[in-house]
């Protein structure tokens, strides 16, 4: 019996971070003596968002040396990584097979992802375009293409990220022409309840193979909008025998699937189904095929199970506080500067960077912080700007869940500085701005004359400045540009509302994975949210100038995920109250169009549900526009 040990890994890359790169690689193989297989993600090398430099060449020639001095550590076993390789005329994403010191071939990705937050086509060729060899910058020859890997008991082939994703895999061929184990390196971000459905692709894919799958992805928040999730996971036979860390800290994660290749093989030769015509089964057969040096097989292994849990609220916690953490880190600053409204949407932004503390002290032990030159009771400085038309309770509530929390807070008025404006400008205009026919000015200054002071503040904090608008918010424009929306980084913009407020009641009862019971949440549960930017009297509130959250969740999630025809956007099942179904249905759409500017112009968000809307990363909608039939 031979048993194989072969190793998934997620890894924590930078955007052209080669040096880091190679050496987060470097010391997950050395962690990793007793593998005779190591898998790593896609683009490992270079990282995935490198955007348009991946047209420079100096990025190919930068990737090429790593790739080199990486080979070098692969004595004594397979490993695989991935990088940008030039093949003139064309660019491609390829996964580079080394064994022993040797680069053995070249593997280039068949499918590009292109929908969603993927824009891969902009720089890279299918692998259909390849030729069957490449040659490497030194001139050597190298094989190139699908290729299937052989030993005498142990064959394996790739197929890279979206290439597992697609109606008719690479990989149909390659266990049609002999492997044992496909595979899957990959840079597939995180979105909520998105490892379910690899969970399911994959086992599927290996159960009507009968071979087995492995899968290594990315972690951490790479370049800004993507945080990939980690997950990396091993299967056989359908079933999953191995699910590594998701969002973690740590530079790397190693997942092992210990294999038996004999009871492989006989599985796959009592229970593989051909199909397909002949035509299709022959480009199995006219696959490439490299004869390997047999894998270095074990006999035992120390088996630990790592199943990671589901649960959306959890995963929402650790992958915006790894966005944050990361984004904080790759900035080179020394941390966040937030306006603190006594609302959720800040609320929920001063507790995310608290779990980023409470994970990294968790994960990376309790002075890994301070290494790196950071105060953790000064990662954050909190600030309420106050006016006439703030409450007493959401200052309080604001400065309640600082002091919980252990950050540095203060309070400050803005009323002088918005009289001083509206008295410039009266002089102006030659009128002076009232309630009845100046609504959206007199609300907007504001929120505008909030933003220098925020922002002198975070520069001299020398940190970096969160805003705090969530998805539903984006949708419709329910934000003041230069004035709320201002900031370096919108870490909530890529979920909705109602799923913050649910979030907040989770915290507040104590179910998180890392924050503790928060009691200071319970008067901003309980308070109906608010702009707080009309006068007191009028009792403003979101859902009375908006529409109830829920609905607006609805019909944005119809229209901009579903791609629901405006005039049938929303079934009569779906809510309720007819009309206020159809009044809201009328103002999101005018909303929506209305505001793509807004959108435009939001900062960098984090990719986090199964849409968004970051004109950048996810939704493309045109900036002028009108929806009539």
């Amino acid at each position: 019996m031979s048993v194989y040990r072969c190793t998934a890994v997620s890894l924590k890359t930078t955007a052209l971070d080669f040096k880091g790169n190679r050496e987060k690689i470097l010391s997950a193989i050395q962690a990793n003596q007793n593998s005779s297989l190591i898998l790593f993600p896609e683009l490992c090398i270079s990282g995935y968002g490198c955007e348009d430099t991946f047209y420079f060449p100096w990025v190919w020639e930068q990737s090429w040396k790593s790739l080199l001095e990486i080979a070098k550590a692969s004595s004594g076993k397979t490993v695989i990584v991935g990088l940008p390789f030039f093949q003139s005329p064309y660019l491609f994403n390829v996964s580079a097979v080394l064994q022993n010191g040797q680069i053995l071939g070249l593997v280039p990705k068949q499918n590009l992802a292109q929908t969603g937050v993927h824009y891969e086509n902009r720089w890279f060729t299918k692998g259909e375009e390849s030729r069957n060899y490449a040659i490497t910058p030194d001139g050597s020859e190298l094989p190139f293409g699908s290729i299937l890997f052989e030993s005498p008991d142990f064959n394996f082939g790739i197929e890279i990220c979206e290439d597992s994703w697609v109606q008719t895999r690479p990989g149909q061929y390659l266990v049609e022409a002999g492997a044992d184990l496909i595979l899957s390196p990959g840079a597939s971000h995180f979105a909520l309840g998105k490892q379910e459905i690899r969970k399911k692709m994959f086992s599927e894919s290996s159960r009507n193979s009968s071979t087995a799958i492995l899968y290594a992805n990315l972690d951490g928040n790479e370049s800004g909008r993507l945080i990939f999730e980690g997950g990396c996971m091993g299967i056989v036979d359908g079933n999953i025998k191995e699910e590594g860390p998701k969002l973690h800290f740590t530079d790397f994660e190693s997942t092992h699937l210990d294999l038996d290749s004999t009871e492989l093989r006989s599985n796959r030769a009592r229970n593989f189904r051909s199909s397909g015509t002949r035509e299709f089964r022959s480009r199995g057969k006219g696959l490439q095929r490299i004869e390997i040096q047999p894998l270095r097989s074990q006999k035992d292994f120390n088996n630990s199970v790592q199943v990671s849990k589901s649960d959306l609220f959890h995963d929402f916690t650790r992958a915006v506080s790894l966005g944050l953490f990361d984004y904080l880190i790759k900035s080179k600053t020394k941390g966040y500067t937030l306006s603190l409204s006594g609302g959720a949407d800040s609320a929920t932004c001063a507790l995310l960077v608290k779990a980023a503390i409470l994970f990294s002290e968790k994960e990376l032990g309790p002075k890994y912080l301070e290494s790196l030159g950071f105060d953790p009771k000064n990662l954050l400085f909190t600030l309420f700007q106050g006016t006439e038309n703030n409450s007493e309770q959401t200052k309080n509530s604001a400065k309640q869940l600082s002091e919980e929390l252990g950050f540095t807070h203060a309070e400050i008025t803005v009323d002088s500085e918005v009289k001083s404006m509206l008295e410039k400008i009266s002089a102006v205009k030659g009128l002076v701005p009232n309630w009845k026919e100046h609504n959206l000015a007199l609300q907007n200054i504001q929120a505008r004359v909030r933003s220098p002071l925020i922002w002198l503040l975070a520069n001299l904090n020398g940190h970096l400045l969160l805003s705090t608008g969530n998805r539903s918010e984006a949708s419709v424009g329910y934000t003041t540009m230069d004035g709320d929306s201002s900031g370096s980084v919108a870490p909530l913009t890529g979920v909705s509302k109602e799923f913050l407020l649910s979030w907040l009641k989770n915290v507040y009862e104590g179910k998180d994975i890392i924050l503790p019971r928060i009691q200071s949440l319970e008067e901003i549960l309980n308070a109906k949210p608010t702009a707080e930017l009309k006068p007191l009297s009028e009792k403003q509130e979101d859902e009375k100038d908006l529409m109830p959250y829920p609905l607006l969740q609805k019909l944005e999630r119809n229209f901009v995920f579903l791609g629901k025809s405006p005039d049938h956007l929303l079934g009569s099942q779906e809510w309720s109250d007819p009309k206020e179904a159809e009044e809201g249905k009328k103002k999101f759409l005018k909303l929506f169009s209305a505001s793509q500017w807004k959108r435009e112009r939001l900062p960098p968000s984090f990719h986090l549900d199964e849409y968004g809307l970051d004109p950048k990363s996810s939704f493309r909608f045109p900036i002028l526009s009108e929806i009539s039939f």
